[in-house]
C-alpha cells in the first residue's frame, strides 16, 4: 500500500545492495492517521512494502529505525547486545525515547528493569520473578472472575453503556491494586492518577503529571515502609521481602517496580480487552466458535485476539549499540530502533492470512508480548485478565451489540490501538424492542 508513504520514494540503493535510507531524509508517514487504526493490515503492509528497516519521524522520539517484518522484528528484540536500552553502553546519555523536557520524577520512575541492559535487568528480573512465583496467576482465576462480575453489577439495567470507562479500564486497575495488595479505599484515587499517567503523552497533559506525581510517588513510599513494618498480602510485601544470594531491591528500585506493575499493564490490557470485543463482534461466526466451548478454546482464542487487535504496535526505542548492517540497511552507533510489533504480527510470510481473525490459529508465534530478554513480565496475568474479563462479559451478555461500529472514537497516538470510549448495548436490541 504505497499510499502510506507519502513521499512515495522507492528503496534507494548504494549500488551494493544495501538500502540508502537515512534518518536525515526519513520516510513521511502519519504514524497517528485514523487509516492505521481502521485498517492496520494495509497500513503495516505498505511500511513492510518500504523495507524490512525503514527511517521515521516518531512523535515525541523524534528520528528512528523501525522494523517492519517479522523476522527484522525478531532479531531485533533477541539481540541485547547489538540493540540496548541504556544510552551509556551506545555512547549516550539517558534512556532512549525519554525526552530532556520530562520531569524528573518520571525519570527517576522510568528507570526500572525494561529499561535496564545486562547484567541489572537478569538481577531486578530474577528478584521479581521470586515474588510472581509466589503469587501463581493462573491460580487466581476465580479471585479475578469474581472481580469482573463485582464490576459488571453495577452495569445492570442499562440500555447502553460505555465499555472502556464501565468495564475495561477499572478491571485490570482493580487487579493489579488487589494483586498489589492496596487498600480498598484508595482505588478511587488511583483511577484519578492511572487516567492521569496514561495520559501523559497527549499534547499538554503532560503538564498535568507534573502536578500529579509527587502526591503518587508520596503515596506509594507510605505503602512501601508500612508493608515494611508490617508485611501484609500483596506483591508490595513481596517485593519488599524478596532476597537473592544477600541481594534486595534498593528504595527507587522498589518504587519504579510498583509503578510498573501498576501502570506498565493497566491501559495496554484495558484496550486488550476493548479491542478483543471488537474483533469478535465484527466476527460473529469466530465469536460463535468460542463460546461454543469458550474453556477448551479460550487459551488460542486469546493468543489470536492478541496477535489479531495487537494493542501494543510498537516496541518502545533501543539504540544501536554499534555501526552494523541490519537487514540491508546500514546502521550507526547511538542510533534509535524501534520494533513494530503489528507489522510483525501481520506479516504474511509468518502468519498464513493474516488479515483474518482464526481463533484456532496454530502455531501462533505472534509478538504481542514481544520476545528475548525483555519479554513483558505481565504476559501471564494479561492473558487472565482478558480470558476473564470476555468470560464475565459474555455470560452475562451474549447478545452484546455495538451500535455504531462505523463511529468508533480511535485514540490519535501511535503506539498504541484502541478507542477512547465504545458504545455497548449489553442487551442488543432486546430492551429496544422491548421498550
Amino acid at each position: 500500500m504505497t499510499s502510506v508513504i507519502a513521499s512515495g520514494r522507492a528503496a534507494a540503493s548504494d549500488g551494493g545492495g544495501v538500502s540508502a535510507y537515512s534518518l536525515a531524509n526519513p520516510l513521511r508517514v502519519d504514524l497517528q492517521s485514523l487509516e492505521s487504526k481502521q485498517d492496520p493490515f494495509a497500513f503495516f503492509a505498505g511500511l513492510r512494502d518500504a523495507g524490512p528497516v525503514i527511517p521515521l519521524k516518531m512523535p515525541f522520539v523524534g528520528r528512528v529505525w523501525a522494523t517492519t517484518t517479522y523476522d527484522a522484528t525478531s532479531a531485533m528484540l533477541k539481540d541485547n547486545r547489538l540493540f540496548v536500552q541504556e544510552g551509556r553502553h551506545a555512547g549516550k546519555s539517558g534512556v532512549a525515547g525519554l525526552s530532556w523536557w520530562m520531569p524528573h520524577a518520571i525519570k527517576v520512575l522510568s528507570n526500572n528493569m525494561l529499561l535496564k541492559d545486562e547484567p541489572d535487568h537478569r538481577r531486578l528480573r530474577r528478584l521479581v520473578d521470586q515474588a510472581f512465583q509466589r503469587r501463581l496467576v493462573r491460580g487466581m482465576r476465580g479471585e479475578i472472575e469474581a472481580l469482573a462480575d463485582q464490576i459488571l453489577d453495577e452495569t445492570e439495567g442499562r440500555h447502553e453503556i460505555d465499555l472502556v470507562s464501565a468495564y475495561a479500564r477499572r478491571f485490570p486497575l482493580e487487579v493489579i491494586c488487589w494483586l498489589l495488595g492496596l487498600p480498598e479505599e484508595n482505588r478511587g484515587k488511583f483511577a484519578e492518577w492511572a487516567n492521569h499517567m496514561t495520559s501523559a503523552l497527549r499534547g499538554f497533559a503532560a503538564l498535568r503529571i507534573v502536578f500529579t506525581m509527587p502526591g503518587v510517588v508520596k503515596y506509594v513510599r507510605e505503602q512501601i515502609e508500612k508493608c515494611r513494618k508490617n508485611p501484609r498480602e500483596g506483591l508490595i510485601s513481596e517485593l519488599v521481602q524478596a532476597e537473592e544470594d544477600g541481594d534486595k531491591l534498593s528504595e527507587d528500585e522498589l518504587l519504579s517496580m510498583v509503578f510498573l506493575l501498576l501502570f506498565a499493564g493497566f491501559e495496554t490490557t484495558t484496550h486488550f480487552i476493548t479491542d478483543s470485543v471488537m474483533a469478535l463482534e465484527q466476527n460473529p461466526e469466530q465469536k460463535a466458535f468460542l463460546f461454543d466451548n469458550f474453556h477448551a478454546r479460550m487459551e488460542r482464542a486469546t493468543e489470536e485476539l492478541g496477535r489479531y487487535t495487537t494493542p501494543v504496535q510498537s516496541t518502545k526505542p533501543r539504540y544501536v549499540a554499534e555501526n552494523c548492517e541490519f537487514f540491508g540497511q546500514k546502521l550507526q552507533r547511538g542510533e534509535n530502533i524501534v520494533g513494530f510489533l503489528a507489522a510483525a504480527n501481520y506479516d504474511p510470510a509468518a502468519f498464513d492470512e493474516p488479515g483474518k481473525l482464526k481463533l484456532d490459529r496454530l502455531p501462533n508465534p505472534h509478538l504481542v508480548f514481544g520476545t528475548g530478554i525483555h519479554f513483558c513480565l505481565g504476559m501471564q496475568l494479561a492473558r487472565v485478565e482478558v480470558q476473564s474479563a470476555l468470560s464475565r462479559l459474555y455470560a452475562r451478555y451474549p447478545n452484546l451489540e455495538i451500535p455504531a461500529p462505523d463511529e468508533l472514537q480511535w485514540i490519535k497516538r501511535f503506539g498504541l490501538r484502541g478507542v477512547s470510549a465504545l458504545a455497548v448495548r449489553p442487551h442488543g436490541g432486546e430492551m429496544c424492542r422491548a421498550a
